[in-house]
């Protein structure tokens, strides 16, 4: 069930970029192609690596409880705040600005719930990293599409692949320590 969770939210993340993709492709319309179109370099970008092997340690079993723990209570916090802006959305009261305040709060939650993962492993920390890098891109692109100079496309989606790869890599590390499973209840 929390593959398949994640698997919508990596879909529903790849499908908002497309969108937006989509929704700036006239622009680029008018200006030169490159060597490399718009869609090779969202697929490179979106392309994640293979799973690194890393040596077992008696500290796997702890790493990976507080990597999903982050990754079940981050998700709550995201939901609950994507269905307040929809119900903003749908009464007429959200204002850009309040969104994007929302948004910032959400992204600069996820750093500092991170942050304070108190990881011991290689892997752990190699995750954790990933995930750190994803999110403090997005929050650099919120501030960057708040002031006027327009980024390409393609930016949006910076770092999504290094993000699919920790949530890969964290899947793969599971599956090694059945007892991890059971442990972590699906909501």
């Amino acid at each position: 069930m929390r593959f398949i969770r994640n698997a919508f939210w990596l879909s529903a993340l790849v499908s908002t970029a497309l969108l937006v993709t989509g929704c700036e492709r006239s622009q680029e319309a008018e200006k030169p192609s490159s060597d490399i179109s718009q869609d090779d370099q969202i697929m490179r970008e979106l392309s994640s690596e293979p799973v690194k092997v890393f040596a077992k340690t008696p500290n796997d079993v702890h790493d990976i409880q507080a990597l999903v723990d982050f990754d079940q209570r981050f998700t709550a916090v995201s939901d609950e705040m994507e269905d307040e802006l929809m119900q903003m959305k749908e009464k007429g009261s959200l204002t850009p600005e309040f969104a994007t305040a929302r948004k910032r709060g959400n992204i600069h939650s996820a750093l500092n719930m991170l942050k304070e993962l108190d990881l011991k492993t290689e892997q752990g920390r190699y995750i954790q990293g990933l995930m750190y890098q994803y999110w403090d891109h997005q929050g650099k692109l919120l501030e960057s599409q708040s002031s006027a100079d327009n980024k390409k496309p393609s930016e949006n989606i910076q770092g999504l692949g290094q993000f699919i790869h920790a949530q890969e890599q964290l899947e793969h590390w599971q599956t090694q320590y059945p007892e991890t499973k059971k442990a972590s209840p699906t909501p």
